[in-house]
């Protein structure tokens, strides 16, 4: 499978004409990972977001020294570690090859430099990110949520307010 044909088949390229899809296919670097390879590390600086190609990758977190949260599987057409494109902070979760597997990868730099132009290439790919970003807000919003709501229910199976729920946490440390 080509470069083109992988970010055609992406979310995030899917307001791009094919001409502007060629323009990001020749910016991107294709990478073999085999199974069990890390292909971003949590913790470790960024500056690059990973569109999988082939195989499958596991994203995962650590929540402490002997645990970890298996967020998501990714396959072909998926993509991850966009935020790095834009703060080039350090990586909020690993990406790891479940098999092996083919991922694109393109840099900040690349990225900056194709948004940079003002033109409707650029316009395109930062209302995907934009899109992308929020979506994926809406969903953490959703999980805490759904984790708040799990935590606020009182052992008598009735809702607590949040300062119930604050006084215990506070008991507890």
């Amino acid at each position: 499978m080509t470069k083109f044909d992988i970010l055609k088949h992406c979310r995030l390229f899917e307001l791009l004409t094919d001409p502007e899809i060629e323009r990001v296919a020749a910016l991107v670097e294709e990478r073999y990972c085999r199974k069990g390879d890390f292909i971003c590390r949590e913790g470790a600086w960024g500056d690059s977001m990973y569109i999988i190609g082939s195989g499958e990758v596991k994203i995962v977190k650590k929540l402490d020294v002997e645990h970890t949260w298996d967020i998501t599987s990714l396959r072909h057409g998926d993509f991850f570690g966009e935020v790095a494109l834009v703060d080039g902070s350090p990586r909020t979760a690993a990406g790891v090859a479940l098999v092996n597997s083919t991922v694109l990868e393109l840099y900040g730099r690349d990225f900056k430099m194709l948004i940079s132009k003002g033109d409707e290439l650029s316009n395109k790919m930062l209302e995907s990110l934009l899109r992308t970003l929020i979506n994926r807000m809406r969903a953490t919003d959703e999980l805490v949520t759904h984790i708040m709501a799990d935590k606020l229910k009182g052992e008598s199976g009735q809702s607590s307010t949040m300062r119930d729920i604050m006084s215990r946490m506070m008991v507890n440390q």
